[in-house]
């Protein structure tokens, strides 16, 4: 359980990661807004790529909040059976 929890952050990590990338220089060349390019530092990097990582575990969490509900549910039919 906790060695697919590490697989799903790392992936999420890795994600956002590119994903930050893609924002910044969608916002800096498609978009043709030039004051984006302040973004392109470490510090504009670091914001964009916190909070991209932080609404993908948001978003992560809502759409598997039933799936988790349904988990403890089972568990617990097991646990009665198993007693």
């Amino acid at each position: 359980m906790k060695k697919r929890f590490k697989k799903k952050i790392f992936a999420t990590f890795v994600f956002s990661f590119v994903t930050s990338m893609l924002l910044i220089i969608h916002g800096v060349f498609f978009d043709l807004d030039f004051e984006q390019i302040k973004r392109l530092t470490v510090e504009g990097f670091a914001v964009t790529f916190i909070l991209v990582f932080i609404g993908l575990i948001i978003l992560e969490k809502i759409f598997t909040l039933e799936e988790d509900e349904e988990i403890v549910a089972l568990r617990r039919r097991v646990s009665r059976l198993e007693k």
